[in-house]
């Protein structure tokens, strides 16, 4: 028979056992650049960890309300004289803090006077293009949309912009999407990539294929998530099918802003080298419109000008084999355009990869006007000491868009905080400033402007204080906003816009008086 003694002698020694070693044992034991051990330690254990995140009561502070995405702003065009365009700068509440503003090579504010002299004639009777390219922080339309909405409140425009024909996510916060199983996404980035498809990726990084589909359209209906009321779940609609062809299907969210459902025209970007196809265009239940694309060897874009408010819209294709497709668009006729395209993997470094003649093409086509990437959480987990090979990588993009685009201004958001776990705690990776000091390097070296998330959200160990925010501000994996998050950082990139845009709008001014 066992004595009780004996057990709670064995539990004492086992805890002095513990409490030596967890004093003794280092809280880190870097085993190389990309592992490293950590443990507890016992002064963790008794007291209270610390608080050593970064305050952002400021930065919370300037969560959008409703009232911000409803009021528009006046549009001064007129200016008299440099305080007036100061007196503007602070009565919209623009950030002057250094941390917040755009960055220049040189300080040289005339690399993006392409875009602000496009801006000033945004609200006249052209369209113009912003394409905003970026890895997984900016899918689903985070960012994007709320800088579309305010451009779009200041300059004119609506809708969403360019959508893929499949959309592996299915996580858009400004639009509803339903695509038959035929589709198929050939995409240029992470593990997608095909040398033998080089040619065929277009403007999204991407090109849309469908099947030939063997259906009846009697009795059939297929299945949109459609979201009743501003940030809620969503549920499924049956809609009934009336062409037996490959269809995609696209509805407005009630969670996305008043501009998105204004559209009128929708666009289809498309190839069609072997045989002409056929396109059925349909506006809620009602209406329709049947179009015969003829064989091309040449980029197209097709145009529906809408009959009503864009709600759903359902485009059915047929025709065999298919053409090669490479975005829909939903567009004002003026205004300003902001495209949302996510290479989900990609460090952004895989536009030399696509064929220069067709990218040129649809970038001339779409007047496009500004040009974002933003890039970076893809290679923060792989810690290195030199990222110099990404600089170089970078500013090959960079290099290409500039020959492409000689009239589009060009930005690039550095990489944003991110953390993992350091013992009881969290900690930013200790390659961010790396990476982005890379990142600033490339875009100056090409001639573009540079806007710092990093800094702007706060700098080291700031994703934790986002991501324990009341409401969080970032998710549990430390990397990615919440759509609150995602406004906050797009309000600041806004700000920042919108003060160098008054200051050039004054600097014109000056120059003409």
């Amino acid at each position: 028979m066992i004595k009780p003694l004996r057990p709670l002698l064995l539990l004492i020694y086992i805890a002095v056992f513990l409490a030596i070693v967890l004093t003794l044992l280092p809280p880190e034991i870097r085993i190389y650049d990309a592992l490293t051990f950590r443990s507890f330690s016992l002064k963790s254990l008794i007291e209270k960890p610390k608080d050593t995140y970064v305050d952002i009561s400021a930065i919370t502070s300037q969560l959008p309300t409703a009232d911000s995405l409803v009021t528009q702003e006046p549009a001064t065009e007129k200016i008299d004289t440099q305080k007036t365009v100061l007196d503007t700068v602070k009565a919209l509440n623009l950030p002057v803090e250094s941390q917040y503003r755009l960055q220049f090579p040189e300080e040289d504010t005339t690399v993006m006077n392409n875009f602000f002299s496009a801006l000033r004639e945004a609200s006249g009777n052209q369209l113009i293009r912003v394409l905003h390219y970026g890895d997984s922080q900016i899918e689903g339309d985070r960012i994007s949309s709320y800088l579309r909405s305010r451009l779009q409140q200041r300059f004119g425009g609506c809708g969403v912009g360019l959508v893929p024909l499949l959309d592996v996510v299915g996580s858009r916060m400004s639009i509803a999407q339903y695509s038959d199983p035929e589709w198929q996404k050939l995409f240029v980035y992470s593990n997608g990539y095909k040398k033998a498809d080089a040619d065929s990726y277009g403007v999204m990084g991407a090109v849309f294929r469908y099947s030939s589909a063997n259906r009846s359209a009697k009795n059939e209906y297929f299945a949109m998530k459609i979201d009743t009321i501003r940030d809620t779940s969503q549920h499924a609609i049956y809609v009934p099918r009336k062409d037996p062809g490959v269809l995609v299907s696209y509805a407005e969210l009630k969670r996305g802003y008043p501009k998105d459902k204004q559209a009128q025209v929708l666009k289809l970007l498309y190839r069609n080298p072997q045989a002409p196809f056929q396109v059925t265009v349909q506006e809620g239940f009602d209406s329709t419109q049947h179009a015969r694309l003829d064989t091309s060897s040449q980029f197209h874009i097709y145009s529906h000008r809408l009959k009503k408010d864009f709600d759903k819209l359902t485009l059915t294709f047929r025709g065999t084999p298919s053409p090669d497709l490479y975005a829909a668009c939903l567009d004002c006729e003026k205004g300003v355009a902001v495209d949302n395209i996510p290479f989900r993997g990609s460090s952004g470094v895989d536009f030399t990869r696509m064929n220069k003649s067709l990218l040129g093409a649809q970038i001339k086509a779409l007047n496009v006007r500004m040009i974002i990437l933003q890039f970076g959480v893809n290679i923060v987990p792989y810690v290195q000491k030199d990222y110099s090979w990404y600089e170089q990588s970078l500013y090959r993009q960079l290099k290409l868009f500039k020959e492409l685009a000689p009239n589009a201004s060009i930005l690039v958001i550095g990489v944003s905080d991110m953390s993992r776990r350091a013992g009881e705690s969290y900690a930013s990776y200790p390659n961010i400033e790396k990476i982005r000091d890379a990142q600033r390097k490339a875009a100056f070296k090409a001639g573009c402007a540079f806007w710092d998330t990093y800094v702007a959200m706060g700098g080291q160990n700031s994703m934790p204080s986002w991501v324990f925010a009341k409401p969080a501000l970032a998710k549990h994996d430390f990397i990615h906003f919440t759509p609150k998050g995602a406004m906050i950082i797009s309000e600041m990139l806004y700000k920042a816009l919108i003060r160098e845009y008054e200051l050039y709008r004054a600097s014109v001014s000056t120059v003409v008086q």
